[in-house]
């Protein structure tokens, strides 16, 4: 599943025209005598970038997160120019039956009714559906690619599947629980510069009334603009993998009883109380035997995926002009 929102991700920007504020156009890197523009370097960057432009961190460590992101950014073109090699002596074939399948895929994972619908949000991008298509069928070919090299040296054995249930659920003593509180100030999709300042503001004023004693459920009741806000912001006690990232990474950093600071996720910006922590007891093996195997037959993918990549890498001639995008 990774590699297929990988490809997802992928298509949704590609096509696109180059951010505002490019730097003129050269030659970033050449892949076996294919170059690669520091336009595209951009392009595929671009997402990562935006939300790096909306977190109003520091200009230095925005410059030092900037470089980082267009070299990954270029390491991801680099390793898909190589795919593309590779497909052209690969008998890969994506029927229409893939293709509605991931489209679908796509539509469920962002709340989209139908293809007219997909066609109005991929405009709003600067995309055709058809040209998303074309963009999206390319990326099936290489996560296809890939699973058909490495998928016949998969294989995960009953003893490597007790050996992670003992570290993941019986030596861990459990798995956390933390029970939480949230105050929403949402944010609509394309919400301008000064809206996002202002659902910022208010955010960090909710939090500093918390930390100074004012009841955390009645801000919530008053303020939040999110489904539990009739329940004081309460969420209940949840896992690991439950909530969206950026959430999930604040919330289990903070100790009992502690508020956040103002979290950006894609709904909007979390003001979180944590209520309680505790260990939860540990499943049967038998009642978690399936997820430990799709995870460490993820995990394995991605390793040998990493492998066959660097194989590529090695007996590929890349070369890579500029030493701010060369990889640490």
């Amino acid at each position: 599943m990774s590699l297929l929102a990988a490809c997802l991700a992928w298509a949704a920007v590609a096509g696109t025209a180059p951010a505002d504020g490019a730097v003129l156009d050269r030659v970033a890197a050449v892949v076996d005598d294919s170059p690669i523009l520091l336009s595209e370097v951009e392009q595929r960057a671009r997402p990562e970038l935006r939300r790096l432009e909306a977190e109003g961190v520091e200009s230095d460590e925005v410059a030092h997160r900037r470089a980082d992101m267009l070299r990954t950014a270029l390491q991801t073109l680099i390793d898909e120019r190589l795919l593309d090699e590779q497909l052209k002596s690969a008998n890969v074939d994506v029927t229409e039956d893939d293709l509605r399948a991931a489209i679908g895929d796509v539509m469920r994972l962002n709340g989209i009714a139908d293809e007219a619908q997909l066609d109005h949000e991929l405009r709003r991008e600067g995309l055709t559906l058809d040209t998303y298509k074309k963009n999206l069928r390319r990326q099936l070919e290489k996560m296809k690619l890939i699973n058909l090299r490495v998928r016949p040296q998969l294989k995960v054995s009953e003893v490597e599947l007790r050996d992670e249930y003992q570290r993941e659920y019986v030596q861990s003593g459990g798995e956390e629980e933390i029970r939480a509180r949230h105050i929403l100030i949402a944010l609509k999709k394309g919400a301008t510069e000064d809206e996002r300042k202002a659902a910022l503001a208010k955010a960090q004023s909710l939090s500093q009334r918390a930390r100074s004693g004012e009841d955390f459920g009645e801000l919530a009741r008053k303020y939040s603009e999110g489904p539990s806000a009739h329940d004081g912001g309460e969420l209940g006690w949840f896992k690991r993998g439950v909530m969206v990232p950026e959430f999930e990474v604040a919330a289990f950093a903070l100790p009992k009883g502690a508020v956040s600071d103002p979290v950006l996720t894609q709904f909007g910006y979390h003001v979180i109380q944590i209520e309680d922590r505790r260990r939860a007891p540990p499943p049967s093996f038998d009642s978690v035997k399936e997820q430990l195997r799709q995870k460490l037959t993820q995990r394995e993918t991605e390793q040998l995926t990493a492998d066959y990549l660097r194989g590529l890498r090695k007996d590929a001639s890349i070369q890579i002009d500029d030493p701010d995008l060369r990889p640490h």
